[in-house]
């Protein structure tokens, strides 16, 4: 009798004591789960802070057709239209100052003594001769000194794509970028820093694109709020509008393709709060196509300019969406 109740006692305190190391197990997964999750969310914060660097990289690449005055996103901002229109006003403003001061030199001409007209309108012809080419003169100096600085901002643009580059490669090697996507990218910069040196305007704007046409394949290494293929869309209707403005129409008829297809692709998965800013994009690329069949490089220019106003305007949308 007195066995079988020792041996109750044994089993009883055995459970017992085993009690705390299974609650303890049940403590230890749980916090196994928590730090998974912790790990999972500090991954996804670094994820979104490495593609930070690559929007870098691609606002710096807008800016260098922005300050040439090529089709960049940004182009058809209200910044820029009030930046013309201060523009259009000083000028207006210039003209009528002219205007006024003829005026007030046709009176005092009037007032002159009829036997002094022949020689004060001589010394007038001299002193406006003299002003204008001194205006001339000057002007040709403003815009000479304005080149000069413009060219001076591309290639510190330029300068600025290989420290970003240099800072955004590790990452990319860390996300699986291949080394063909590497070379390519790197290649098309070394170009575009060679062609800089010519300051040809539309090799330089054409070498530039043609960097940004790597821009949607590092893109897709990242896990995005929008499809890189909206990045792609910006990448051929610049083709388009650069296309056009030398007639290249043959490259343009097949870069207008490669637009349609892409835009087909993003179009379906545009969600109902997306849709009305997907018909505004969808008429101006129709729109485009129009004047890219008749070769009217004007019209094309202003409807590639348009296009991509909107495709901005599509991505802002799904940065409010999330």
């Amino acid at each position: 009798m007195f066995g079988r109740n020792t041996f109750a006692y044994v089993l009883l305190t055995s459970l017992l004591l085993s009690m705390p190391a299974v609650v303890s197990g049940c403590s230890g997964g749980s916090g196994r789960q928590q730090g998974e999750q912790l790990k999972a969310a500090q991954e996804k914060m670094t994820e979104e802070k490495e593609s930070e660097k690559l929007k870098k990289l691609e606002a710096k690449i807008e800016s260098l057709f922005e300050t040439l005055g090529g089709p960049a996103m940004k182009t058809e901002t209200g910044e820029k239209q009030e930046d013309r229109q201060h523009e259009e006003h000083g000028k207006q403003s210039h003209g009528q100052g002219d205007s006024r001061q003829e005026s007030e030199n046709k009176q005092q001409e009037s007032g002159q003594k009829e036997d002094g007209k022949q020689e004060n309108e001589q010394q007038k012809n001299g002193k406006e001769s003299g002003r204008k080419g001194s205006q001339d003169h000057g002007g040709q100096k403003e815009d000479k000194q304005k080149e000069e600085d413009k060219w001076k901002e591309v290639d510190k643009i330029i300068n600025d794509l290989h420290y970003l580059w240099n800072d955004l490669m590790p990452e990319i090697t860390k996300k699986g970028a291949d080394m063909k996507l590497s070379d390519a990218f790197a290649g098309s910069l070394n170009s575009l820093t060679t062609k800089a040196g010519s300051r040809d305007r539309d090799k330089v704007m054409a070498a530039a694109n043609r960097l940004y046409s790597h821009i949607p394949d590092l893109f897709s290494l990242y896990r995005l709020k929008m499809s890189p293929e909206l990045k792609r869309m910006v990448y051929y209707t610049r083709n388009i509008v650069l296309g056009s403005e030398k007639d290249a129409w043959e490259q343009t008829g097949k870069d207008m393709e490669s637009l349609e297809k892409s835009w087909s692709l993003l179009r379906n998965t545009l969600e109902e709060e997306q849709k009305k800013i997907g018909d505004k994009l969808d008429l101006s690329i129709y729109e485009l196509k129009k004047v890219v069949s008749e070769k009217n490089g004007q019209l094309a220019v202003i409807k590639g300019r348009i296009v991509l106003n909107n495709i901005s305007g599509l991505a802002e949308s799904y940065e409010k969406k999330i």
